[in-house]
């Protein structure tokens, strides 16, 4: 009976409580399959961060080619043996992209046991396994194709922003299946409304910084390493003056889109129910303290530390908008479907 109400509920998700299940005589409370997916649709969302700081972590410490030029497989071998920490960490991240597609999966089942083709969150669900896979396969050229360690060819400058942008989808894919998991509202985007076009464009100001500090973030990567100059001096010189020009890029995109959305908010935020208030000053809060963040690692000229907090900062900013956007445009058709509730 639970599993056919489940399957016919096309309107909530992850909503009711705790059950209760009798162990040794004492009745104990145990997760409803809607809590299971809930807990586990947020543990998706931060583990897939985490997977992203350790990409970073992967790029920052040159561990790119800790495998060499191989993928999946390390070295020549399924369980590879570990000589240094540039194998150490490009595994780990290997092992933990690997763990985060058995729990997209695990996730997966569950929803497709509990939801019916149609229902959002199995269409969320669905498409963060595609963003996967995809980031996967971007992952693997970057290591097939050599772009990687001290490579400073302009191909790499070219994959570098789509692997970006794919991560953010992926990431804001992972923020949808938690909203929808707990609860969240089904929405269309309807560019007739103001409200709409503003959460898009805000959407677009947000991917637009993140794409320009991946490549500023590789630029500073490649200038400071005196191996690339000992290494590929021809390339060097060929890519140099480009690296130079991106590092130049970003702080200027960054500080104008900062402030562009700090203002896009506190307009959003006008009329807004007490939720997502707290959502849009927590995300203009997250810009003031990237610009800082961002100040410091300038400052202290870009240690791994700031780097990867610097990281860090733009996931959390990335996901409270994405929520941020959920909820307007999940509120914005119900009282579209709705008018007459609205006013009694």
């Amino acid at each position: 009976m639970w599993h056919e109400l489940r399957k016919n509920d096309q309107e909530t998700a992850g909503i009711d409580p705790f059950v209760s299940v009798t162990i040794w005589g004492m009745s104990l409370p145990e997760f409803a399959p809607s809590s299971r997916i809930r807990l586990l649709s947020w543990a998706m969302l931060w583990l897939t961060v985490s997977v992203v700081v350790g990409g970073a972590l992967v790029r920052a410490t040159d561990s790119g080619a800790g495998c060499g030029e191989s993928w999946p497989i390390c070295g020549g071998q399924i369980i590879p043996s570990i000589g240094n920490y540039h194998t150490a960490i490009e595994v780990s991240h290997r092992l933990m992209t690997g763990l985060l597609g058995i729990v997209l999966i695990s996730l997966f089942v569950l929803v497709r046991r509990d939801f019916n083709k149609e229902h959002r969150l199995r269409r969320a669900t669905f498409a963060a396994g595609i963003l996967l896979v995809v980031e996967s396969l971007l992952g693997a050229s970057l290591v097939l194709f050599g772009w990687v360690e001290f490579d400073a060819s302009i191909a790499r400058l070219i994959v570098v922003p789509f692997h970006l942008l794919n991560t953010f989808l992926l990431v804001g894919a992972m923020a949808l299946v938690a909203f929808f998991a707990s609860g969240g509202g089904a929405f269309r985007v309807n560019f007739q409304r103001t409200r709409d076009r503003l959460v898009v464009l805000g959407l677009g100001v947000v991917l637009l910084i993140g794409a320009t500090g991946a490549l500023n973030a590789l630029a500073d990567t490649l200038i400071q390493s005196d191996a690339l100059r000992i290494a590929e001096p021809d390339e060097f010189l060929v890519t140099e003056p480009v690296l130079r020009q991106i590092r130049s890029i970003h702080p200027f995109v960054a500080i104008v889109g900062g402030l562009g959305l700090y203002m896009l908010v506190r307009y959003l935020l006008v009329g807004a129910s007490k939720e997502v208030r707290w959502l849009g000053m927590g995300i203009q809060g997250i810009v003031w303290l990237q610009f800082v963040v961002g100040l410091v690692n300038v400052a202290l000229e870009v240690p791994l530390e700031t780097q990867l907090l610097h990281l860090f900062v733009a996931d959390v900013l990335w996901i409270l908008f994405v929520l941020l956007g959920a909820h307007l445009l999940a509120g914005a058709k119900k009282r579209h479907e709705h008018p007459v509730s609205e006013m009694t």
